[in-house]
C-alpha cells in the first residue's frame, strides 16, 4: 500500500508544482522557455519517482488486494419467492381463462386455490394437475353452488 501512496503522492506533487509555476509566472516572451523547463521538471520528477518505487512490493500489494474475497449475497431465496409469485400469477390466469372463479395465493410454499363454486372443483383439479408441474398445490375450500 505504501508503494501506491508513493506513486500517488509523486503525481500530485509534480502536478501541483508545475501548475503553481505556470500560474505565477508572468506572461512574456519567455513562455516557450518556461514550458520547456516545466516539461523537463515533470519528466525528471516522474523518472525519479519511477526509479525509487518498489515495483515488486507494489505488484505484490495489488495481487493481495485482488485476492480479497468478495462477499456475495445469496439471492436464491429471493429467486424462489419470485418464481413462486410468477407461478401463482400464471395459475390465476389459467383459472380465469377456464372461467373458474377462484382466489389463488401462495402460503407456506404451496399454491392454494380457493374456489368460489364447489362445482368447479373437478375442472380446477384437472387444470392444476396439467399446469402446475413441480409446484405444490392444494384446493382449499369451495363455496356453495349458487
Amino acid at each position: 500500500m505504501d508503494g501506491i501512496r508513493h506513486v500517488a503522492l509523486g503525481c500530485c506533487v509534480i502536478s501541483t508544482v508545475a501548475g503553481m509555476i505556470r500560474v505565477f509566472w508572468p506572461e512574456n516572451t519567455f513562455a516557450p522557455v518556461i514550458n520547456a523547463v516545466l516539461a523537463l521538471y515533470i519528466v525528471t520528477a516522474g523518472l525519479q519517482m519511477l526509479r525509487t518505487t518498489d515495483w515488486p512490493g507494489l505488484t505484490a500489494q495489488l495481487y493481495r488486494l485482488a485476492d480479497v474475497t468478495v462477499q456475495r449475497n445469496d439471492y436464491t431465496d429471493y429467486g424462489q419467492d419470485l418464481t413462486r409469485s410468477v407461478s401463482v400469477d400464471a395459475v390465476r390466469t389459467v383459472m380465469q381463462q377456464a372461467g373458474i372463479e377462484a382466489a389463488v395465493m401462495m402460503r407456506g410454499g404451496v399454491c392454494r386455490v380457493e374456489l368460489v363454486r364447489e362445482s368447479d372443483r373437478d375442472q380446477a383439479q384437472a387444470l392444476l394437475a396439467a399446469s402446475c408441474g413441480d409446484l405444490p398445490w392444494e384446493i382449499s375450500g369451495g363455496g356453495k353452488t349458487p
